[in-house]
């Protein structure tokens, strides 16, 4: 048989009330503690990195101004680099014209002195000269075109390129007679001698006896045997070639004052008293 089992207490509300109440556990407090440590960690590190961009801004304005700043100072400086490079071109290019008006000066022996030169060796030595021709050296800048370029660095084992040689000076051809042929090697060695000519391009090119081209005419002391030619000695016609000296016009200062060239002497002195010339 069954049983029926009714519970009526159920349906009584305070019982069900106290039922829920006991289900229902009382709310437990919370330690709100590591919430508010968070949150000050988290201001504090807003707070710094706000501090660090605000740092960092303003010194990267004054980095931009400081490098605005700078940029301006070196356009300045590089204008004023430039018109100081321009200056000193234009020094360098007035003291090489200088230089080169020194030279032209320093290398000129003018043919007053030379003539005078050639007569007392003429006189010293008794000959007597009939012609003289002057031939110009070649033009350096011809030469240095014409010569094949010198290597940068010599090969191993081959030895280094010479240095050039000294530019060439006016090349003279002395014409003219002499009694003898003892003359003329008295007056070759006087033009060895000489501080106007380079002795070691002297050189005796020819000498040859002639005919005496002095034309004579006596009279006879017999009225009919009329006019009498005499015979004259033969004479020696030589050509001698030399070239001018190396010597510079400020070395040959004494030379040339006792030759007259006071002109030149007076244009050296002043050179060397500007510096223009070494002394």
């Amino acid at each position: 048989m069954y049983n029926l089992d009714i519970n009526f207490l159920n349906d009584r509300p305070d019982l069900l009330e106290r039922e829920v109440r006991r289900q229902v556990s009382p709310t437990q407090n919370i330690d709100q503690t590591p919430i508010l440590i968070g949150l000050g960690a988290a201001l504090a590190l807003n707070a710094i990195v706000g501090g660090a961009w605000f740092i960092f801004s303003r010194q990267n304005a004054d980095l931009t101004k400081e490098r605005d700043a700078l940029v301006a100072t070196l356009g300045q400086k590089t204008a004023d680099v430039q018109a100081l490079d321009k200056i000193n071109a234009e020094t360098a290019q007035a003291n090489k014209e200088a230089d080169a008006l020194a030279t032209v000066f320093n290398q000129i022996k003018p043919w007053s002195a030379l003539t005078l030169e050639l007569g007392e060796l003429m006189q010293v030595a008794g000959v007597r000269i009939l012609d003289i021709k002057q031939t110009e050296p070649v033009a350096t800048a011809t030469a240095a075109a014409a010569a094949p370029p010198a290597s940068p660095t010599p090969a191993e084992g081959q030895a280094a390129a010479p240095p050039p040689p000294d530019p060439e000076t006016a090349k003279l051809e002395i014409s003219g007679l002499a009694n003898s042929f003892t003359q003329i090697n008295d007056f070759v060695l006087l033009l060895n001698q000489s501080p106007f000519f380079n002795g070691e391009k002297t050189k005796l090119i020819s000498a040859k006896l002639e005919e005496n081209p002095t034309q004579l005419v006596s009279k006879s002391v017999n009225a009919d045997t009329g006019t009498v030619k005499p015979q004259l000695q033969p004479v020696v016609k030589y050509t001698i070639e030399t070239n001018l000296s190396q010597a510079t016009a400020s070395e040959l200062l004494p030379e040339l004052q006792k030759n007259g060239a006071l002109g030149l002497v007076n244009r050296i002195r002043t050179l060397e008293e500007k510096g223009v010339i070494k002394q």
